[in-house]
């Protein structure tokens, strides 16, 4: 979760490598505000200084992985998602800021009622006692209000500069959804949301933003952290079979590759190594015999040969059932 969010706000994460006194190794996330780089000429770069509340703390290079999104404008330094959308972000704030301060301070009524007459603080205090007493409460809804007295009416509502501010809030959070990723519908905006564009959100995020951020994390840790630690032939993967929201996905791959198989377009082993799994003694053989496969006549072959008739050993393999029993022969054209 740490690294996660150094690399969403700074666009850098730092990982510190160390060893406690069994010899075992430890990570320890760290503030990447708090780390300087040491760049080399030769070595790119010299080493890392941690500015922790003890002091400096200096790493080798092979004491710190260095976590980072790629930053066009400076080598030395990650690139922030929020960057682009930093200008909206603040607006967002500064409406938030307009907003409390308006509910604190600004002390305006609804409306201003227009006298004909000045009025003394004795007749506007029974004014009010008695507008209250006809129109405060559940039982005086809408009750229709009849003052004599009142020349005018003015309505005192929000102008368009105040709503700019809040509109300024809804535009902020989109420009935030975009740069992260994440639907609206996932922010809790429930505006235009149904159940079915919902679950459509948590598939699209999951598509577009967790597995390429999963993808980037395995590439990262595979090439630089295994090797580090002596395990260059070991391999770092996310596993999201528990993912609900792909679970629908699966069950369209799997039925893509049942169509496969029982077309004779791939075997059970090459279905499995586009899933990463190893090879099985029996995966080399159709696990449905194609029904209109035939072959030339051989000229060495008497008339009335009959060819015998293709049984798969896969049909009889242990744990395996056969999508149909029947079996198909060769037939000459």
């Amino acid at each position: 979760r740490a690294t996660e969010i150094y690399l969403n706000l700074w666009g850098s994460a730092f990982w510190a490598l160390e060893r406690d006194q069994q010899g075992r190794w430890e990570i320890w996330p760290l503030r990447p505000d708090r780390v300087n780089i040491v760049p080399d000429k030769n070595d790119y770069i010299r080493g890392f200084v941690y500015n922790g509340r003890n002091g400096p703390v200096a790493y080798t290079t092979n004491e710190m992985l260095w976590l980072r999104y790629f930053n066009p404008l400076e080598e030395y330094a990650g690139l922030s998602p929020l960057a682009p959308a930093r200008m909206s972000v603040d607006m967002g704030l500064e409406g938030l800021r307009f907003n409390r301060n308006f509910l604190r301070n600004s002390a305006r009524p609804d409306f201003v009622l227009l006298t004909n007459d000045n009025m003394t603080d004795t007749e506007i205090e029974e004014f009010y006692n008695r507008w209250e007493a006809r129109h405060r409460g559940p039982g005086n809804p809408n009750r229709p209000a009849i003052a004599s007295f009142v020349r005018d009416i003015k309505s005192l509502g929000f102008s368009h500069r105040e709503m700019d501010f809040i509109q300024g809030l809804r535009w902020s959070l989109e420009e935030v959804s975009r740069v992260y990723g994440v639907p609206k519908p996932l922010l809790s905006d429930l505006e235009r949301a149904t159940f079915s564009n919902i679950n459509a959100s948590e598939r699209i995020f999951w598509r577009n933003t967790m597995l390429p951020e999963l993808g980037f994390l395995e590439e990262q840790l595979n090439r630089m952290l295994l090797p580090r630690f002596g395990y260059p032939d070991l391999e770092v993967k996310f596993d999201v079979t528990g993912v609900e929201a792909l679970r629908e996905d699966e069950n369209s791959r799997v039925a893509r590759e049942s169509q496969l198989l029982d077309r004779g377009v791939l075997t059970i082993n090459e279905v499995r190594r586009t899933r990463s799994l190893p090879d099985v003694p029996w995966g080399d053989t159709w696990a449905k015999a194609p029904a209109s496969l035939s072959r030339p006549i051989q000229d060495d072959e008497p008339k009335g040969y009959s060819p015998q008739i293709l049984t798969p050993p896969v049909a009889n393999a242990p744990g395996f059932t056969c999508r149909s029993s029947s079996r198909q022969s060769f037939s000459e054209p």
